[in-house]
């Protein structure tokens, strides 16, 4: 009874190990499942999925408190999951894999500064894939041998001025996220690229739909057609 209330207390639900499941609520069931899982002192933990079925708020709380959790107890935790933002929040070290090969392995911050091949890069956050051709390349050095380059939408520049390392477009959509705004934009060449911006940076430009303005890529990768490892 005394190391079940241990692990009650370490998986925060102290005082609640008279209720019936029916009593509990996903996250709190959830944590219930962990608790029997470290209740044998395991050397390796692994988690397939543990979070799957819960709304995205309480999966969000789920993960810094399993976070924290896996700080105190130490053990060697294997996490699977197809959600890329819970991966990078929660892991020390991420293993991308594609049609059960390894693609890259890292940590969260190589991974997405570092992507090893296009599937790396286009899986782990978003990202614009576009002609090499482009101008919007063309015009700023980016020279690549392989057919197309990958641009993430918080490394492109939006000006409302035109200079020579700019090209044109025209911001189709503008959707407001609260910490941020993403913007679709139409390129001359009739190429759709999608930028994020701070709600500081938005303000400070004054976007509006159907606007004329002038981009450009702060930085941008390519990848051969085929890597595995």
């Amino acid at each position: 009874k005394a190391r079940v209330e241990e692990l009650l207390n370490l998986v925060q639900l102290g005082g609640l190990g008279d209720r019936y499941p029916s009593q509990l609520s996903g996250g709190q069931r959830q944590r219930v499942a962990l608790a029997r899982a470290l209740a044998v002192e395991p050397k390796v933990l692994l988690l397939d999925e543990p979070f799957g079925a819960l709304d995205a708020k309480v999966r969000k709380d789920l993960r810094a408190w399993l976070r924290r959790l896996h700080d105190e107890v130490h053990v060697t935790t294997v996490f699977v999951t197809h959600d890329q933002e819970e991966a990078m929040e929660v892991a020390d070290r991420i293993t991308v894999m594609n049609k059960g090969k390894i693609e890259q392995v890292g940590t969260p911050a190589e991974i997405y500064d570092h992507p090893a091949s296009a599937f790396v890069m286009s899986f782990i956050g978003p990202v614009n894939v576009l002609p090499s051709s482009s101008r919007i390349f063309q015009d700023n050095g980016f020279d690549s041998a392989n057919p197309e380059m990958f641009l993430r939408p918080h490394d492109v520049v939006i000006e409302t001025s035109e200079n020579s390392a700019t090209v044109p477009a025209r911001i189709s959509r503008l959707i407001h996220l609260g910490w941020e705004v993403q913007v679709e934009l139409t390129l001359d060449d009739g190429q759709v690229v999608n930028a994020n911006l701070s709600r500081e940076k938005f303000d400070q430009l004054q976007l509006q739909p159907q606007q004329k303005v002038y981009v450009k890529p702060k930085d941008a990768k390519s990848f051969p057609l085929y890597y595995s490892i």
